[in-house]
């Protein structure tokens, strides 16, 4: 083959390369834009449960919730809210483009500066599909993600440390930052830059002194390492101490000694290679071969850069220098899920290879993700060294084969039934939580109980009060269930609120309207200064059509206005009369007294029922 053959062949590998790494990205992306729902999920609801779902107030940033604080992701959510109404479907999808792209664009730099040679550089990036599969952070809590910031951070650190040509004192400043970033997304990012600062320092003593690599490694090394310990520190103060965090702090923990520890840590690192075979016997094969090359890639980098010497061993240090603090900041990551969620988990699962598979079931895993571009820059390195010559570029595409091969089998490509299931989960929960919304009753779903929310009310209530954009698809509507009665027309005692205005008596109940005909309807105080949806049914005969109106006053309001009332016409026909459903919705309560107009002309009718009742209460 000709250089320029040869050429050729090398720019269509890199294109092929990135092209499937983007193209995931967009399947991603699509998948969500059309299955995507506006509703929160799960641990979203939180925020409004607690009435923080704006708010921006370091109390609240840095408030203590599952063993960690994140005030940097929980910035970002009341931004979120009050730029987009906390619809999940354009925050997901920018976090998408933000956090999962810029670790795309960070890999290549990582990878380009720890490999000159194109081609590994290019097989390498395609291992970046298994960061890209379906069932991470993206398509079901919207703050999960926050998990995958320090991760952003921590490649920054990375890359601003060794490839980039600033002044010292700049990049130290820089390095530092980004390990403050990462310590403020997430506990785990908290000490992943510890890890990752001690492991570069760790590496600086292996290197030859004076070496500008070395100098960059300590500098940077200490920089990242004071910012993970000034943010461990602080990670721990907020969390552990008394009342800080009672939920977190009761979770049953479940330590190395423990063999479930082993098994779930096992089935975490299987997951990032994909959906795992049908097989247990096969996967667990699989995931045993995958430890034995991730040891076996770490063990020959690091003897190669720091032992042999020679060709190759300057590539061999790069690579190390972002493997080995990789690798430290994802077995800590790992080792710290173990700990807090492997004892989470239904009591029927019990046996090894039960527990194993569970470690499957949450997006966890992609923090291991990013080990596979560098455990293949190690194997072409390794075949390099062994072969004396660089990798052709035939041999590149048979990676680059190899690698989608697995992709394939492992179902990594199939992105659009992971989205399709979540969405089928929101619509049951849009279906349960309509069914139940007006009916002035505790609100509960599916799941829910986990959240500590025996009662979604307060969290409706807040989503109204900050206009978030899923109220809109969850109004309160006529229902069979009505509410907490407020007054009923079956009952004295209630007929006693009811004065009538422009409306002469007729024999068997029928009134004649006399100018303006109106029904003034006085209910307790309290219960009107509570209520911020209520509902009003009337039935009532008539001789001819007409229209009856309602009004009512907000809190404070001292008269009656158009804008405030709601009109319904009806015909006559039925000997049982005709219902109708009014619906007044006001964020501050209302004023006791009530006024409907049973008719706008001079048709006779008369009244059957009469209930009011309140449909949404402000809480206790």
């Amino acid at each position: 083959m000709s250089r320029a053959d040869r050429v050729g062949t090398q720019r269509w590998l890199l294109r092929a390369s990135t092209a499937l790494a983007l193209l995931m990205l967009g399947a991603n992306l699509l998948a969500w834009l059309r299955s995507g729902t506006d509703l929160p999920f799960l641990d979203d609801w939180r925020a409004y449960n607690e009435g923080r779902a704006t708010s921006l107030l370091p109390v609240h940033l840095f408030a203590a919730s599952n063993n960690t604080i994140a005030p940097v992701g929980l910035a970002l959510d009341a931004l979120a809210q009050r730029w987009l109404g906390g619809n999940p479907l354009p925050y997901q999808s920018l976090s998408m483009l933000g956090v999962l792209g810029g670790m795309l664009w960070l890999q290549w730099r990582l990878l380009r500066w720890a490999s000159p040679d194109m081609k590994t550089a290019a097989v390498a990036f395609a291992c970046t599909l298994f960061m890209l599969q379906s069932g991470s952070y993206w398509g079901e809590q919207s703050l999960a993600y926050h998990q995958g910031l320090p991760l952003l951070a921590l490649l920054g650190a990375a890359l601003l440390n060794f490839a980039v040509t600033w002044r010292q004192g700049w990049r130290n400043v820089a390095v530092c930052g980004a390990g403050v970033l990462a310590g403020l997304s997430y506990v785990s990012g908290a000490v992943g830059a510890l890890f990752m600062g001690a492991t570069w320092l760790l590496l600086a003593f292996c290197m030859r002194p004076g070496s500008a690599l070395r100098r960059r490694a300590v500098q940077g090394g200490t920089a990242l390492a004071l910012a993970g310990a000034a943010t461990t520190a602080l990670q721990l103060w907020l969390t552990r101490r008394t009342g800080a965090d009672e939920r977190g702090q009761a979770f049953a923990l479940t330590w190395p000694h423990d063999a479930e520890f082993w098994y779930y840590l096992a089935g975490k690192l299987g997951r990032s290679s994909g959906h795992g075979f049908s097989s247990l016997t096969a996967e667990v094969a699989w995931v045993a071969l995958l430890l034995l090359t991730l040891l076996g890639a770490v063990l020959f980098v690091g003897y190669k850069a720091f032992v042999t010497g020679g060709r190759g061993s300057a590539r061999a240090r790069r690579t190390a220098l972002v493997l080995w603090p990789l690798l430290a900041v994802v077995l800590v990551y790992l080792a710290l899920v173990s700990l807090g969620r492997a004892g989470l988990r239904d009591p029927a699962i019990e046996s090894a290879g039960a527990l194993f598979r569970f470690a499957y079931l949450r997006f966890h895993f992609f923090w291991a993700t990013l080990l596979w571009p560098w455990v293949a820059v190690v194997g072409v390195l390794w075949l390099t060294s062994a072969r004396g010559r660089p990798v052709r570029p035939a041999m590149g595409w048979g990676w680059l084969a190899v690698i989608v091969g697995i992709a394939l089998v492992r179902g990594v490509f199939d992105v659009g039934t992971y989205y399709r299931s979540a969405s089928e989960f929101r619509a049951g929960e849009i279906r349960c939580l309509s069914r139940q919304l007006g009916s002035a009753r505790p609100i509960s779903c599916p799941g829910f109980e986990v959240l500590d929310m025996p009662d979604w009310t307060k969290a409706y209530n807040h989503a109204r009060d900050i206009g978030a954009s899923f109220v809109r698809y969850l109004p309160i509507v006529e229902r069979e269930s009505f509410g907490a009665d407020l007054l009923r027309w079956d009952r004295p005692a209630d007929q006693a609120r009811v004065r009538w205005q422009g409306v002469q008596a007729l024999p068997d109940g029928w009134m004649q309207p006399a100018g303006d005909p109106q029904m003034l309807v006085a209910l307790p105080e309290a219960d009107m200064a509570r209520c911020r949806v209520l509902g009003v049914r009337l039935t009532l005969q008539a001789r001819e059509a007409d229209a009856a109106q309602f009004f009512f006053r907000r809190l404070g309001r001292a008269e009656f206005s158009e804008a405030d009332s709601v009109r319904k016409s009806y015909w006559p026909g039925l000997a049982e009369g005709v219902e109708l459903e009014f619906v007044a919705d006001s964020r501050t309560g209302f004023d006791p007294l009530l006024r409907i107009d049973p008719a706008d002309g001079a048709a006779q009718f008369r009244l059957t029922e009469l209930r009011v009742a309140c449909r949404l209460w402000a809480g206790p």
